[in-house]
C-alpha cells in the first residue's frame, strides 16, 4: 500500500521511551518489512492531542485531497489524537475515503470491523489520561499557589532560578519609584508615561524581551521601533500591591476556557512575601488618590453611536468618543486612542466628527435602499415573464 508516517510528542511524556526518532523508527520498519510504498511523513513535536490544529495534520489531509495515500502508519492511535470525539470524527473522514489508519504496537486497523470495538475503548482511555493528567496538574498549581509559587514576578523584581528567590531588579525597582513620585507630586498618569520616554527609562515588555528571549503579546513601541510608557502600564504600576511585600495570588479561575474574577475573600495572600519597594502607607496614598481622580463610569454606547464600531488603520486601537464645545455648540468626534493616551510618537492623531460619520452612513444606505429597489423590479419583471410563459404553455 502507499503509505503515510505520522508521529506525535507532546510535552508531558516521557522522551526517551516516546521520542519522535524512536516512534519513527518503529513505524518506518513496519511499513518497510511489509512491503508498504512510503508516500511522505508528518510529525508534531510538543504538541498536546487535544486539539487537531496541528501541522502534522494538515500535510495528512493534503495527502488525502490528492489521493496520494492508502493508509496512515502511527505507532498508537494516542498519536491521531486523545480527543474521544475529534479522533472518531478524523478515522470516519478517513473511512469515509477508503483510507486505513495502521496502529503498529496495537495492531489495529480502522477498516477492519472487528477492531471497532477496541477502537472506542482505546478513544476513552487515552481521552481520559489526558483529562486525568489535566486535573492533576491543576490541583498541584492550585497547592502552589496556597504556597505562595511565583512564576513571573511584577516588574520591579527578578527571579534567580538558581536559589528560586525573588529579588530586586535595581533598574525596574528605581522606575518604580520614580512612578510613585511624580503621581504624588500631581503629574497625571499619561505624564508620567510621557516622561518616562524622555528620560527613556526600559519598558517592562522591553526588559521581559531582554530576558526571555520574546516579546509580550501586547507590546507598544513608537514608529521608529522604540519600546513605548504607555498610560495603562503606568496605571498597572500603580495599582500593582505586590510593592508593598504581599504577594496576591488566584484572583481568577479558569472553567472551561471561561475566565471567572473570584472575590477578595477568596484571593490567596503572603505578606512579606517580595522584598519591599513601596512602603505600604505610600501605596495606600496612591490608592486614596486613584480613587479621588477616578471619572465615573458611563456606557458609551448609550451616549454616542459609533462608539465601539471605529478602529485606527494604522495602530489598532478603537476610536475614543470626545465631546468638543466650539462657540456654545456641541459636537462629538473620535480620536484615534492610541495617539490620545500615547502622543504622535506612537500614532497621528486620526480623527472624524460625527457628522461626518452620519453623513456617510446616510449616503450608503441611500445607496442600499435605491439598489435594492432596483433588484426587487428585476424580480417583480422576471415573475411576470415566467407567469405569462406559464399560462402559454
Amino acid at each position: 500500500m502507499k503509505v503515510w508516517l505520522y508521529y506525535r510528542l507532546p510535552r508531558d511524556e516521557d522522551e526517551e521511551l516516546n521520542s519522535l526518532n524512536n516512534q519513527r523508527q518503529i513505524i518506518y520498519n513496519f511499513a518497510v518489512n511489509n512491503g508498504h510504498e512510503i508516500m511522505g511523513e508528518s510529525f508534531d513535536d510538543n504538541v498536546s492531542g487535544m486539539h487537531f490544529q496541528r501541522d502534522g495534520i494538515e500535510r495528512i489531509y493534503e495527502a488525502v485531497a490528492e489521493k496520494k495515500i492508502e493508509a496512515i502508519i502511527v505507532k498508537d492511535l494516542s498519536r491521531l489524537g486523545r480527543h474521544r470525539t475529534q479522533t472518531a470524527l478524523l478515522i470516519d473522514y478517513l473511512r469515509e475515503r477508503q483510507i486505513r489508519a495502521l496502529s503498529v504496537t496495537e495492531g489495529i486497523d480502522t477498516l477492519c470491523e472487528e477492531d471497532d470495538l477496541i477502537i472506542g475503548v482505546r478513544g476513552l482511555t487515552n481521552d481520559y489520561y489526558v483529562r486525568d493528567l489535566g486535573n492533576k496538574i491543576r490541583a498541584g498549581y492550585q497547592q502552589k499557589l496556597q504556597d505562595g509559587l511565583v512564576i513571573t514576578p511584577p516588574f520591579g523584581y527578578c527571579k534567580d532560578r538558581n536559589v528560586n528567590q525573588i529579588k530586586v531588579h535595581p533598574e525596574a525597582a528605581e522606575t518604580v519609584k520614580i512612578i510613585y513620585d511624580l503621581y504624588l507630586q500631581g503629574y497625571g498618569q499619561k505624564q508620567i508615561a510621557k516622561r518616562l520616554n524622555e528620560l527613556q527609562r526600559r519598558t517592562p515588555s522591553q526588559l521581559r524581551a531582554e530576558r526571555c528571549g520574546q516579546e509580550a503579546f501586547t507590546t507598544y513601541k513608537t514608529q521608529d521601533g522604540d519600546y513605548l510608557w504607555t498610560y495603562v502600564s503606568v496605571k498597572n504600576i500603580l495599582t500593582t500591591e505586590d510593592y508593598t511585600g504581599v504577594s496576591i495570588n488566584r484572583k481568577s479561575v479558569i472553567n472551561c476556557g471561561k475566565v471567572t474574577r473570584l472575590p477578595k475573600e477568596q484571593w490567596y495572600r503572603h505578606e512579606g512575601f517580595y522584598p519591599v519597594i513601596i512602603e505600604r502607607e505610600r501605596w495606600l496614598q496612591v490608592q486614596s488618590l486613584l480613587r479621588e481622580k477616578a471619572r465615573p463610569t458611563v456606557c458609551n454606547k448609550a451616549q454616542h453611536r459609533y462608539a465601539g464600531l471605529l478602529a485606527c488603520r494604522e495602530c489598532g486601537n478603537p476610536f475614543a468618543p470626545m465631546n468638543r464645545y466650539w462657540r456654545g455648540n456641541r459636537r462629538v468626534e473620535y480620536v484615534c486612542k492610541g495617539y490620545q493616551r500615547n502622543g504622535k510618537s506612537y500614532c497621528a492623531s486620526h480623527r472624524i466628527h460625527e457628522e461626518s460619520l452620519d453623513a456617510m452612513t446616510w449616503e450608503r444606505l441611500t445607496q442600499t435602499q435605491k439598489h435594492r429597489k432596483e433588484e426587487l423590479k428585476k424580480i417583480l419583471d422576471l415573475q411576470k415573464i415566467w407567469a405569462s410563459r406559464k399560462l402559454i404553455s
